[in-house]
């Protein structure tokens, strides 16, 4: 068993330092708000170990262990890997043989609900991590709520969301807001360059796909984004060069991934619109297809790239449901198809 290894980011190391000197402060629940990508999560979980391992000889090995009786932490079950998040994760999660859930459910919060009863077990503080808060229903937020409310004495929220603005009203009004930003592009530039994770020449191309976000940046490149880019955007000029099937592109996506086909074609969105306004934008998410977007940006209204946009963000909404994907994509197909009608 690997001791666990604290990982704070350049960019957050003012964060951190200010979390660190007072972690037990008055307010009971901290919100962590910013984009994916930039190691809100790792705060968390550090500032958890930091908490929590100070206190009981036990404390440290009980953490590495995944054990800790005093370490809470709900996510979706999409988003549960085998690590050390995932063995905390696990206690709230139900054994099925069915897909897994991409929201926090109101029974996941009522089990976490029932272990606050207690006392801290053997730290003075108990820690409660939320990652990926935005998933969860009314439901799961309104029983959320009745913790935040009454909070149980020694202990602490940690509420982590890359959306803010999905987040229910009434969670993010009892917390107090700590704002993850991006680094400067010549930062993150470099902490690339030294972590090697990417190759020199694909850095500036993978920072721009992932909006300046280092850690997503690498989650990118691992899942051959730029592979799922180029096949994305041959299947929407065959559309419009009326060389496809809306239903065969929308089965590719499915293929694909139909997240990230989404994720890609919202870009793609908010490329065109950066190209209709001004010739040369100052950031775009594509670079390398920086030409062809702007060529053909020419021939759409902004009317109609800005309707799509927001067809593009009611498909994602719905991505995260139990709807049909297949159906969300073939809407999507067909919107692309008629843009140049």
């Amino acid at each position: 068993m690997s001791s666990f290894a604290p990982t704070i980011h350049p960019w957050n190391q003012d964060i951190w330092q200010h979390l660190t000197l007072e972690p037990e402060r008055s307010n009971h629940a901290l919100l962590f708000n910013g984009d994916a990508g930039l190691g809100k999560r790792d705060i968390a979980l550090a500032l958890a170990h930091f908490v929590l391992t100070d206190t009981h000889s036990q404390s440290e090995t009980l953490f590495n262990a995944g054990s800790h009786p005093d370490l809470h932490v709900l996510m979706p079950e999409s988003e549960i890997q085998d690590n050390l998040l995932g063995s905390f994760a696990r206690r709230y999660t139900e054994q099925h043989s069915g897909k897994a859930k991409k929201t926090i459910t109101i029974d996941q919060v009522r089990r976490l609900s029932g272990s606050l009863d207690t006392h801290p077990h053997i730290s003075t503080h108990r820690l409660i991590l939320i990652f990926y808060a935005e998933t969860m229903n009314r439901s799961a937020a309104n029983a959320l709520l009745k913790s935040l409310e009454e909070p149980p004495a020694n202990t602490l929220f940690l509420i982590v969301s890359d959306e803010l603005s999905k987040l229910a009203k009434t969670i993010r009004s009892r917390c107090s807001l700590v704002s993850f930003r991006q680094p400067e592009f010549s930062s993150a530039k470099a902490w690339l360059e030294h972590d090697g994770t990417l190759p020199n020449t694909d850095i500036d191309t993978y920072l721009s796909m992932s909006n300046n976000q280092p850690l997503e940046a690498i989650r990118l490149f691992e899942e051959d984004y730029l592979g799922a880019l180029k096949s994305v955007f041959t299947d929407v000029n065959n559309l419009w060069m009326r060389k496809a099937e809306v239903t065969q592109v929308a089965k590719n996506w499915h293929d694909l991934g139909s997240s990230k086909s989404v994720d890609i074609l919202q870009k793609l969105a908010t490329d065109l619109l950066r190209c209709s306004l001004t010739e040369s934008p100052k950031s775009v998410f594509f670079p390398v297809q920086q030409s062809w977007v702007s060529s053909v940006s020419a021939k759409f209204s902004n009317a109609k790239i800005t309707a799509l946009h927001d067809e593009l963000n009611y498909a994602k909404r719905m991505l995260a449901t139990t709807v049909d994907e297949l159906l969300v994509l073939e809407t999507l197909s067909n919107k692309f198809s008629k843009l140049p009608s």
